[in-house]
């Protein structure tokens, strides 16, 4: 019996690896602030409390001073499975909050933050997704094969819901060792959950129902915890008036997680869907959270216009993700951001990011492929009394659609991802005296 029900209890295990939102990786997410979503390209900031996450060494080159930042943002996730031209679709938006708070004082500094580094929101496929698809098939297949006859047929009543949120807390410090050059040292905690329900049924052929045969039920529901650290070290140099570039690199987050079985059920089996895959209440595996480095290079061509351009590196193949991580690639972000200042309350940003998350479609997430993106956001910065700076900055990522042939279920499906994300970002940053 243990392979009958294989793509099913696959796809239970492979929904709570991705991340929901907007990112570069499979894992990873870089939407942290307002300031971010309205440039795109943060690698070399020096102009806000976000720097404490983006480039930490940077936060030497800002005023003296005490700065709290908050942002808000609210994504609207509009993602489709379609399965041989049939459409499995979810709406469900996230709202995604972080906090930098930055103490700086003429040669050094410190720093908090809290953010959500993967996951970050709910996806609710009311009518199933592709995994579901291929697992409602996997179980027909298997029992039609055991009876030597077609005693089902139809898939029923489909429903996936998942969550996942890594909530991470960064503290760190940095010092100016010139006029030229900064380090920067910092920690951050990673206290990471989720949570899947699927359901599905399949349905008895018309010989099915003549032989007694009844709909099936197939129902689990799980959550998984871990947490762990990681450290990060930043540089940040400024040759020139004009010319500043960062480097960060985030050490490997070590993720040993715990699965918590509610329930596992499966009609007419001995045992339930992910028990088939060796998933057990208490079990643990591994799944890192990579590691990371940033570059950025930011360069004013006049007192107005000032141009970044980011490149930032995952290292996925170093991650330990239980065998997974020999089916991906390195993946990386290059971008380019232009801010327009107008006057000294008010600026203006647009940017643009490609991100290439290394993975191949048979190995993408069915609820939230990792689809490689391009990515468009805009928006402004204005003080609006001093010390008080307001940013808003709406975002839209492009993602490539990606299609594979998957036969795991005994069935050929033609399987096909599309997504887009849509995001609204408010900050506001006070700087107190």
């Amino acid at each position: 019996m243990k392979n009958l029900f294989v793509s099913l209890c696959v796809a239970g295990l492979i929904v709570l690896s991705g991340s929901p939102l907007f990112a570069g990786s499979v894992d990873h997410l870089s939407n942290f602030s307002a300031e971010y979503m309205r440039t795109l390209n943060r690698n070399a900031a020096t102009d806000s409390a976000d720097a404490v996450v983006y480039n930490p060494a940077g936060v030497m080159e800002m005023e003296n001073g005490t700065y709290g930042n908050l942002s808000l943002q609210y994504t609207d996730k509009d993602w489709k499975n379609k399965v041989d031209g049939q459409s499995l679709s979810q709406d469900e938006p996230s709202i995604i909050p972080s906090l930098f708070g930055l103490y700086k004082k003429d040669r050094w500094a410190a720093f908090a933050a809290f953010t959500i580094p993967s996951g970050g929101g709910d996806v609710d496929f009311k009518d199933g997704d592709a995994m579901t698809r291929i697992g409602g098939w996997g179980i027909i297949n298997s029992i039609n094969g055991f009876a030597g006859a077609d005693l089902y047929d139809t898939i029923k009543n489909e429903s996936l819901k998942a969550e996942k949120y890594y909530c991470g807390f960064t503290l760190g410090g940095a010092y100016k060792i010139n006029d030229m050059v900064s380090v920067s040292l910092g920690t951050r905690y990673i206290d990471a959950y989720g949570e899947l329900k699927v359901k599905l049924q399949v349905q008895p052929s018309a010989l099915g129902v003549a032989f007694g045969q009844g709909d099936r039920t197939a129902a689990s529901e799980l959550e998984r915890n871990a947490d762990g650290w990681c450290g990060i070290i930043g540089l940040n140099l400024s040759p020139t008036e004009e010319l500043n570039i960062g480097l960060k690199y985030e050490s490997r987050t070590r993720l040993n997680f715990k699965y918590d079985v509610k329930y596992d059920t499966l009609t007419g089996a001995p045992s339930g869907l992910v028990a088939q895959e060796g998933i057990t209440d208490g079990i643990k595996q591994r799944r890192d959270l990579p590691a990371v480095f940033t570059l950025g290079v930011s360069y004013k061509f006049t007192p107005k216009i000032r141009v970044e351009t980011d490149f930032t590196y995952y290292f996925q193949e170093d991650a330990d993700w239980n065998g997974d991580e020999h089916n991906v690639d390195n993946a990386y972000e290059v971008g380019i951001a232009f801010e327009y200042i107008f006057n000294k309350k008010l600026k203006a940003s647009l940017g643009y990011l490609y991100s290439d998350t290394g993975m191949d479609a048979k190995y993408m997430t069915s609820y939230k492929p990792e689809l490689n993106t391009n990515s468009v956001g805009g928006g402004i910065a204005y003080e609006v009394v001093p010390g008080l700076i307001l940013n808003f900055a709406l975002e839209n990522s492009f993602y490539r659609d990606a299609s594979y042939i998957d036969t795991s279920s005994g069935t050929a499906l033609d399987i096909e991802f599309e997504k887009n994300v849509f995001t609204v970002a408010c900050g506001v940053q006070y700087k107190f005296k």
